[in-house]
């Protein structure tokens, strides 16, 4: 089996050779996908991510989900401890250049989620390489994966296209497994063991 650095090599090698037009007719149908799923509908919280360098585009789910007034966190990450802290955002112009060149918010301790259990949360979260039950390797830092270790209790929705879902990734114990994986073509359900 091909290790987590070289499947990341040739899935994002991959991803670059998608074209604009590719990247925005697929991320399309991929938000149709999404809008559709229940645990959208009833999310209170979406907790998104900025996309960058052709990672399925996420404007539309978040213009969708002010529209249905729910409550938007993007990350702000933390490249010292490789975590990150969601704060709400309800304008993409609140976002600014942070680590990587990735839009980012603003730190604000008021506008800072908080997990609240009569709350349905609902965390839609990028990756490199995706398998199918579920798992997914991103950039390497771990920053996804320490930030649900302790937050099991939130929905995980991954979004890809159907070119990064690879048969079976190499999994590591601290490796989170996806509650559903969208893409253009499919909608991956897992069951939580």
């Amino acid at each position: 089996m091909e290790s987590k650095a070289e499947i990341r090599k040739r899935i994002l090698e991959v991803r670059r050779s998608l074209t604009v037009d590719e990247v925005e007719v697929k991320s399309e149908a991929i938000l149709q996908n999404v809008l559709k799923t229940p645990e959208y509908i009833e999310a209170d919280n979406i907790l998104l991510y900025a996309d960058h360098h052709n990672e399925v585009i996420t404007r539309g789910i978040f213009e969708d989900a002010l529209m249905r007034n729910k409550r938007v966190y993007f990350p702000k990450s933390d490249s010292f401890t490789n975590t990150m802290v969601f704060y709400r955002t309800t304008s993409i112009a609140q976002l600014e250049k942070g680590f990587m060149g990735i839009l980012e918010p603003k730190e604000n301790i008021q506008h800072r989620y908080r997990f609240c259990a009569n709350e349905d949360t609902l965390v839609i979260l990028p990756g490199v390489a995706f398998d199918t039950a579920g798992f997914r390797i991103g950039y390497g830092k771990g920053y996804y994966d320490k930030f649900l270790s302790s937050k099991r209790q939130l929905s995980t929705m991954a979004l890809a296209f159907a070119c990064q879902i690879v048969e079976e990734l190499p999994r590591e114990a601290h490796d989170i497994k996806m509650d559903k994986i969208v893409t253009e073509e499919i909608i991956y359900s897992f069951l939580r063991i």
